[in-house]
């Protein structure tokens, strides 16, 4: 009874470790999925979905950026002109001495965290 069941076991061993095995499995697996990548699945999803994730992916990682390093303050883009002129940014003044002074206690902020 145990030399059979090795035999068995050593058969059923050689059958699955043959590339000639899985031809007709894997074949098979291949024809149905795309049965179903042809009507389950509409093929302008397949082209517009990596998109949407990269998308997606840009915005998430814009959110992180801002909110790691406290970025709120957007420069203001303006229309174009009607004449064929780029956009004209709006100028700021910016004062250096609170900007460095910000700066030094968000690096004492972060000293004590």
């Amino acid at each position: 009874m145990a030399d059979s069941a090795i035999e068995i076991l050593a058969i059923v061993k050689a059958c699955l470790t043959t590339f000639w095995f899985w031809v007709p499995v894997l074949f098979t697996v291949s024809f149905y999925l795309n049965l179903l990548l042809m009507f389950a699945i509409h093929p302008l999803v397949i082209l517009a979905l990596p998109i949407v994730l990269v998308v997606f992916a840009m915005i998430q990682e814009e959110k992180r950026v801002k909110a790691q390093y406290g970025l709120d303050e957007v420069r203001v883009l303006k229309a174009s002109h009607g004449l064929g002129e780029g956009p004209v940014y709006e100028r700021k003044t910016w004062d250096v001495e609170k900007a460095v002074k910000d700066y030094e206690e968000s690096l004492k902020k972060k000293e004590e965290t």
